[in-house]
């Protein structure tokens, strides 16, 4: 038991002992009121300092939670911009190997090398320097951060592989969509942990929530075609 419930149990043990002598005067003590009125008197008077610090550790314990919520939500506003450009990266690329799965579908030309290091999934600098302090947040956005970037890690992999020589193509292409498409929906679930009402906009576009683009933008490039 903590030092903080020992207090309130203590408390509370005094004054039902004080209004026992009141009431019974057990044990002889006391042939007259005032003498077991003035041992009681004692025992309210420990019950009220005990009060008064079990009031002020749990004033204490108040602040430090508001604190602490404070923090945890100004880091979550902080990844949640990092997030943002993550995704916003993620979409560009999409775009890129979308269209080279689309052509080469419809019968047109794919590259067989392709230079895709400005498409490489932007790393998450803030996020990753946070470390312990990460364990802050629930488990679901912990678990949600860490599948994503293990996710990011494969996908630039992949990419960087096309970069260093390996056959682009058809069937590369939509191997990257769908990699890039299934890191878009794990970053969507981090949204919903870490910034559910996070808006952004598209060229422009009307601010949608950041959840309902990455979804929209995770489809296959068939669906993408043919909305």
């Amino acid at each position: 038991m903590t030092r903080f419930h020992i207090d309130l149990v203590l408390f509370a043990a005094l004054v039902m002992f004080g209004w026992f002598l009141l009431a019974c005067r057990p044990w002889g003590i006391g042939h007259d009121q005032a003498e077991a009125a003035s041992l009681a008197g004692a025992l309210f008077g420990g019950a009220a300092l005990l009060s008064g610090n079990w009031i002020n550790r749990a004033n204490d314990r108040f602040k430090a939670a508001q604190e602490e919520a404070g923090q945890v939500e100004k880091l979550k506003t902080m990844i949640a911009s990092e997030l943002v450009n993550v995704g916003c990266g993620l979409m560009s690329a999409k775009q890129l190997v979308d269209a080279a799965v689309i052509s080469a579908r419809a019968g047109g030309q794919v590259p067989d090398a392709l230079d895709l290091s400005l498409y490489r999934p932007r790393q998450m600098p803030f996020t990753c320097s946070l470390g312990t302090k990460l364990l802050a947040l629930e488990r679901e956005a912990i678990d949600a951060i860490a599948t994503l970037q293990s996710n990011l890690a494969v996908t630039r992999q992949g990419m960087d592989e096309v970069t260093a020589g390996s056959r682009f193509g058809l069937l590369k292409a939509a191997s990257l969509s769908e990699s890039l498409g299934h890191d878009m929906a794990v970053l969507a679930e981090v949204f919903t942990h870490i910034a559910p009402t996070r808006t952004f906009s598209i060229a422009d576009a009307v601010p949608e929530l950041a959840t309902e683009i990455l979804k929209r933008a995770a489809k296959p490039p068939a669906e993408l075609e043919h909305p």
